[in-house]
């Protein structure tokens, strides 16, 4: 089925997929949240299902809570 395809093509195709599969800790790690290292663990571990690539994606994706005026 791949076997047509040509080395660079399958490079490309291969490094899609990576940054596909870890693009939870890509987002995570490019917003600065508090526990983007438990979006990298969540992601690398369970990323392989679609439900903890999914969580991941979520933890990665929700809105940070912000701190509650005149705490500081």
């Amino acid at each position: 089925m791949f076997g047509s395809l040509g080395p660079l093509i399958a490079t490309v195709l291969g490094l899609l997929s990576l940054i596909f599969y870890l693009l939870p800790s890509l987002i995570a790690f490019n917003r600065g949240i508090e526990n983007r290292y438990l979006v990298l663990v969540v992601n690398i571990v369970f990323g392989a299902s679609v439900i903890g690539w999914l969580i991941a994606l979520y933890l990665a994706a929700r809105k940070v809570k912000s701190p509650l005026p005149g705490t500081a």
